[in-house]
């Protein structure tokens, strides 16, 4: 009897904290499909422009000079 009080208390304790991470892993992917961050870092043409490398001029004390 003692038993299957513990048993059941631990099934409880099991189901509560399995929904409680569903609920919270739906809830952040919910929020961040919501955000616009997730549509610019993703649109292809967005990459292209800020992915390019532009080289600009050295200063002095990169020149190799010296």
């Amino acid at each position: 009897m003692h038993n299957s009080k513990i048993l059941v208390g631990k099934s409880i304790l099991v189901a509560a904290i399995v929904l409680g991470t569903f609920l919270c892993a739906t809830v952040q992917i919910t929020a961040a499909t919501e955000s616009g961050c997730v549509t610019c870092h993703l649109n292809k043409e967005m990459l292209q422009k800020t992915g390019k490398v532009e080289k600009g001029a050295k200063s002095a004390m990169q020149s190799g000079a010296g």
